[in-house]
């Protein structure tokens, strides 16, 4: 939670390896070895060599998450092209993939080889949530994944969001609607200015409670001014 702007982007794309740190560390539990690894600075090729599967539905979604000319399989093969073991890229997994996450998540589109930006803003948002899910990942960071969608769209969403939380998967999530941070966290971190303002039980708090951190962090900001 907090101000736009305040680094939750910077955040994530620290986490993601996509930002540099200067200090600090990105602790990961890795469940299967039971150690302790440290992401900082790693690259995502090198956090997966980890064995941390980390999936990221970015703010940007056709800008850092999808390549809006091309087809939705081809979007599918972002994710898999590393995996393949000629010289020829495989289509089929692609293309069942992008037939499954129409299905399922009741995509609107012509068929699996329209454009993305051809979509709407919330069939968009399906595909890409849908893919980064479908890599079964340990770690989903999503931010601001409901941003400009209809209600029916963001329901969808968040109940997938709920879904991989039930596998236990760990997810960050980032978004500006305090009602749905209470009913979707476990725990809500409150950003400002680039530091943490204050971590509350989303239990246990309150609209008011977070809303004080998030004016604690403005006006921290303004001090600083």
């Amino acid at each position: 939670a907090g101000i736009a702007g305040s680094g939750q982007r910077e955040l994530l794309e620290a986490i993601a390896g996509l930002q540099v740190l200067s200090e600090g560390s990105i602790v990961y539990h890795n469940p299967k070895t039971g150690k302790e690894e440290n992401l900082r600075n790693k690259t995502p090729l090198q956090i997966r060599d980890l064995g941390v599967r980390l999936s990221f539905v970015p703010e940007d979604r056709l800008g850092m998450g999808l390549v809006g000319s091309m087809d939705i399989i081809d979007n599918m093969m972002l994710r898999s092209y590393r995996k393949g073991k000629s010289m020829f890229l495989e289509r089929k997994a692609p293309k069942d993939l992008a037939k499954k996450i129409i299905d399922d998540l009741g995509v609107v589109t012509p068929g699996a080889t329209t454009p993305v930006r051809q979509l709407s803003g919330g069939n968009v948002q399906k595909v890409l949530v849908g893919r980064e899910i479908s890599a079964a990942p340990t770690v989903l960071m999503a931010a601001y994944p409901v941003r400009g969608l209809d209600i029916n769209s963001s329901y969808v969403i968040y109940n997938l969001l709920n879904e991989q939380k039930e596998h236990g998967t760990a997810v960050i999530f980032v978004g500006e609607d305090l009602d749905v941070l209470i009913e979707l966290c476990d725990r809500i971190l409150v950003i400002g200015s680039g530091s943490v303002a204050g971590i509350v039980d989303a239990r246990n708090t309150t609209k008011e409670e977070i809303g004080l951190l998030m004016t604690k962090s403005k006006n921290s900001e303004k001090e600083d001014a």
